[in-house]
């Protein structure tokens, strides 16, 4: 092969650097891609109707959902989205921004972690591995609390490590801020892995000196304060008002509920959300949710506990241990939870990276190691490749043919550089730069073509915009039993929602005609009550948040639908 051509070559190690910042602009076109796609029932769509809604009852401190009170997530993704509708206007985009922004501060705090105590080049990959992670451009677009979690938690544990390394009291203050920022995305679990990270490298670090400091407490001060205004809401809200029924529960105490119940109740029963998932659910959603990195991640996990075992379970001078508590003490801790979600975990992700990059960095000097690496990474990218191939082929064939053209000449890129690697040295950035190429593909794929084909599906967006097409405001509709978040998103306003034909009935009596978004179950009703109505449009619902093979097939697809209605219900006459 002609050499001008391999010292041009994207993957040669000499454009190690701009092969990084295209990559990272690539990733930057495709996370903000997803900005702009819709919010999916249910949890997004929730969380960005309540945004909605506080922005518009100016109800910062007393969260409420459909103008009830509210006792769940803490409040933190709602402020930040509320704000950002104030500023922006209700977009998806809006809802989205803060939650984004959160994930690169997460990404640099890999980075800025990994320099104290990696080469410069390991804190790259591990930010680069966390970056180009499906979880976290999953996240960045089905956006939840766990994306602020995420992003503070990995910022608190970044400078409790600068702190502890290096001294500087901005960093406690720093690190203590960002705990209280992390707790207030999803309660408790914000400190307590953060914790996990800082007290198993004191542990494995036999650093005793780092046990008993005065900032630890005065820090948890500073978390406080950070937490005060939200404590302040929920005693106003639940613990002066014990005869309030939250949950089918009377006397229940906010305070209780954020500092106890909301995370560790999950473990000990007391939480009412369970669905028994078994303990290892977590260990198949790591294999999709940290591609390509995933089998990298085992190696390393296997080579580190062979280590410490060696090591006598203490590492030497100059070395971390909060990769391993923040991954693997947060990882059984979630594990032990009597109601999980693939996204509850992700949390770990930046530490998956750093356990990654550090292990890929040093199997990258022994000739085994070195090829064993490549072979645990080829297998997921290639994996991704196929996934794409999949979607493009089968899910949704015929698309448009520049979406083609892209992935045809990224398919062909990742095996041009496959062969480069065995007539150019290699190291672990190399190998580093072609999984996230890898990712890349697979989530420009996703972002500007699968989501795209798949969220019109979504009924509960896509009839509100019916309705607005056709001149419809929106204090004239309303939802049947069945109800999606995203209808009140879409209609920009909390809609009313009827549980019985009589309420109905009623509305029209006293409002005069609306529209009503119902399903055939509210339609029989309708009929054998004799309501007065018109078909007003038909679609073809589907939850696009929980995929089915039936779906998936475009031969089965139609028969996956459930039908749905805009009823225009009229009054009775008197």
């Amino acid at each position: 092969m002609n050499n001008a051509l391999l010292q041009r070559s994207f993957l040669h190690p000499e454009v190690s650097v701009r092969a990084a910042w295209w990559l990272g602009l690539g990733w930057l076109v495709v996370v903000v891609r997803g900005l702009f796609l819709d919010v999916m029932d249910v949890d997004a769509s929730q969380y960005a109707s309540m945004a909605m809604e506080m922005s518009q009852n100016g109800s910062w401190l007393q969260v409420q959902h459909r103008g009830a009170d509210y006792l769940d997530k803490p409040p933190l993704l709602f402020w930040l989205s509320a704000v950002s509708f104030n500023i922006f206007g209700i977009h998806n985009w809006s809802y989205k921004l803060p939650s984004m922004l959160a994930a690169m501060a997460g990404i640099y705090a890999v980075y800025r972690f990994g320099l104290i105590y990696y080469k410069p080049q390991t804190a790259r990959n591990a930010a680069m591995m966390l970056a180009f992670s499906l979880g976290l451009v999953l996240l960045c677009n089905d956006v939840r609390t766990d994306t602020l979690l995420l992003g503070f938690s990995a910022c608190a544990a970044w400078m409790l490590a600068e702190f502890m390394e290096r001294g500087g009291h901005k960093w406690w203050i720093g690190a203590f801020v960002c705990i209280g920022f992390a707790m207030l995305a999803k309660g408790p679990i914000g400190l307590v892995a953060t914790g996990f990270a800082a007290g198993t490298h004191v542990m494995l670090r036999r650093d005793w000196k780092n046990i008993l400091r005065w900032q630890w407490l005065a820090g948890l001060g500073v978390a406080l304060l950070v937490l005060a205004p939200m404590c302040w809401g929920l005693y106003q809200q639940f613990d002066l008002h014990p005869e309030k029924e939250i949950n089918g529960r009377i006397g229940v105490s906010g305070l209780y509920f954020f500092f106890w119940e909301q995370s560790f109740g999950r473990i000990t029963g007391e939480n009412v959300w369970k669905n028994d998932t078994p303990a290892w659910y977590f260990v198949h959603v790591y294999l999709w949710a940290f591609l390509p990195w995933c089998l990298l991640l085992i190696a390393a996990l296997v080579v580190k506990f062979k280590d410490l075992f060696f090591q006598k379970f203490k590492i030497p001078t100059g070395a971390e241990a909060f990769s391993l508590g923040g991954f693997v003490l947060t990882f059984a801790a979630l594990s032990m939870s009597k109601y999980k979600l693939p996204h509850y975990v992700f949390i770990t992700l930046p530490w998956a990276a750093v356990l990654a990059a550090a292990w890929l960095e040093s199997a990258m000097e022994r000739k085994v190691s070195a090829t064993m690496a490549k072979i645990l990474l080829a297998i997921p990218s290639f994996a991704l490749f196929a996934a794409g191939a999949f979607i493009l082929f089968k899910v949704f064939p015929g698309g448009p043919v520049w979406v083609w053209v892209v992935w045809v000449v990224a398919g062909a890129l990742w095996l041009f550089s496959n062969r480069l690697k065995k007539q150019l040295p290699e190291d672990a950035s190399s190998l580093t730069r072609r999984g996230a190429f890898a990712l890349l593909a697979a989530a420009f794929v996703l972002n500007f073509y699968f989501y795209p084909n798949l969220l019109p599906y979504q009924q509960t967006a896509m009839a509100p915009r019916w309705a607005a097409e056709h001149g419809i405001p929106a204090e004239k509709l309303a939802s049947g039993r069945r109800h999606g978040h995203a209808f009140d998103f879409y209609a920009g306003r909390i809609c009313p929602r009827f549980g019985t034909v009589e309420e109905i009935r009623a509305h029209a009596q006293t409002n005069g005609a609306y529209y009503l978004y119902a399903d055939d179950a509210v339609r029989g009703e309708i009929n054998a009550a004799g309501v007065h109505y018109e078909e007003a449009a038909r679609f073809g619902h589907f939850q696009v948040a929980l995929l089915k093979p039936m779906f998936l097939d475009p031969g089965t697809r139609t028969a996956s639908l459930r039908p749905v209605y805009l009823l225009k219900i009229f009054p009775e006459d008197p």
